[in-house]
């Protein structure tokens, strides 16, 4: 434990021993950050994840440098399907600890799978999307969207409570519960989802029954009524036919009246009937036909629209990669300085890229360029101007050139560079740099030797 005003090592005083502060508050304050980060952890082993980001964020109100809290933040997150978030809390926990966290791990763990980093973008595009449908009234569309998404990351839990108000709000009772149960096989308590299951279970319980109830009731001795529904049958009893004349009689005519029903009316109705299933069944026909025409136009321009999004997606997460390695680069660069070879530093500045870094990095990147390049410069002139006197040309020219390159005021660097070429035998070089240095040294005793050096080379 650190102390908040010196940054010393805290002993188990109330008082900073490097800078007299008061530190029992602060000390309490640690413990009980702390004691929420511990509640979060018990909390998120019984998969109890909403219960442990609440915990997790008291931690982190009251010590937002607690790395551990945000790094169990970023994982029950993660596991939630909220994996920006998850990014978010990470990238934070790197800022407040450079070495040793676990953050660089989950980090690269998910940066490393550029097409993971596609689907994620795309999953959260779908879903606002899926907002949209609902806003507008097409829950169809949201359905269909939401399965998708919930096809790519099944632990978004937001995606399966809202397809499940969504099935509720059709009626489809099973689908819903089924969503919602699988929030809890990965949120066990969570408080949203059991809200929805107890409305749910409420909905189904209202659902009317029909009740059909049927009465018998004595009217008279030689009748029965029957009450079916809401309609009332009376049933005469004990009535029959005393003659076998009569019967035949009513036989005849019961079968001239049924001819004659079947020819007039049952018949053309029959036809009818037929001509209108016949003409239902082709414009139902015509009406798929165009349904699939147009869903597969949506496919068609959905796919088109992903496979977009899926190259946007790879072209920044390559962005980021890159501005990552120089960040890196822009680090080591500045070690180099702070171990005190600035021609090292000058020479991984010199390999980055500046337009890949962020506003902040260039400022940072012009800042040590100008820290560094006296430095180096200095240190290129007498490493090469001691090779040259311990007559190693090879390294007195490439440290003499440098030199010179960076600095074209260096005048010495540029003549011992000259006849540094001309003692090697690279008497081409030779001329061309003594004709340099007669002319931006003209009047002094190096540009004297150098013309006299190259009239003899002509």
């Amino acid at each position: 434990m650190k102390c908040f005003n010196c940054g010393a090592e805290l002993t188990a005083s109330e008082y900073c021993d490097q800078c007299g502060a008061d530190v029992s508050r602060y000390r309490r304050l640690l413990q009980i950050s702390n004691a929420y980060y511990n509640e979060g952890l018990e909390k998120a082993r019984v998969r109890d994840l909403s219960g442990a980001v609440l915990s997790l964020r008291q931690s982190l109100k009251i010590n937002k440098k607690n790395t551990s809290a945000r790094n169990l933040l970023g994982l029950v997150q993660f596991e939630m399907g909220e994996v920006v978030e998850a990014l978010s809390q990470w990238i934070i926990s790197k800022n407040f600890q450079k070495e040793d966290n676990l953050a660089d791990f989950y980090i690269e763990e998910v940066q490393k799978n550029p097409a993971r980093l596609a689907a994620i973008n795309t999953t959260i595009k779908k879903y606002n999307q899926s907002l949209l449908y609902c806003d507008q009234g097409s829950y169809d569309l949201a359905i269909i969207q939401l399965k998708k998404i919930l096809s790519t990351n099944r632990n978004l839990l937001k995606g399966h409570e809202l397809l499940a108000l969504l099935y509720m709000k059709t009626d489809n009772y099973t689908r819903a519960r089924s969503e919602l149960e699988a929030v809890l096989d990965i949120d066990r308590t969570n408080t949203r989802t059991l809200r929805y299951l107890k409305e749910l279970d409420d909905a189904e319980g209202k659902k009317p029954r029909r009740q059909v109830q049927k009465e018998e009731i004595k009217t008279r001795k030689d009748s029965v009524a029957y009450i079916s529904g809401n309609e009332t049958i009376i049933q005469p009893v004990g009535v029959k036919d005393n003659t076998g004349l009569h019967s035949v009689i009513n036989v005849a005519i019961g079968i001239a009246i049924g001819v004659a029903v079947m020819w007039f009316l049952i018949l053309p109705a029959q036809q009818q009937r037929k001509s209108a299933e016949l003409n239902d069944a082709v414009a139902d026909y015509s009406d798929q036909v165009e349904s699939k025409a147009a869903a597969l136009e949506s496919l068609q321009a959905e796919m088109e629209e992903v496979k977009k999004e899926s190259e946007t997606a790879i072209q920044a997460a390559s962005e980021a990669s890159e501005k990552l390695a120089a960040h890196e680069e822009l680090l080591k660069a500045y070690r180099s300085y702070a171990e005190e070879n600035p021609a090292a530093s000058l020479e991984q500045l010199e390999a980055i890229d500046k337009e890949t870094l962020t506003e902040d990095g260039k400022v940072m990147y012009d800042s040590l360029f100008q820290q560094v390049g006296a430095d180096a410069i200095k240190d290129l002139y007498q490493t090469g101007y001691a090779a040259y006197q311990a007559e190693d040309f090879a390294t007195s020219i490439q440290n003499l050139g440098k030199c010179y390159e960076l600095d074209n005021t260096q005048r010495d660097a540029l003549y011992f560079l000259a006849r540094s070429y001309h003692k090697s035998g690279d008497t081409e070089n030779a001329k061309i740099y003594y004709q340099k240095v007669v002319e931006e040294s003209p009047g002094t005793r190096a540009a004297a030797d150098a013309a006299r050096f190259l009239a003899n080379l002509q």
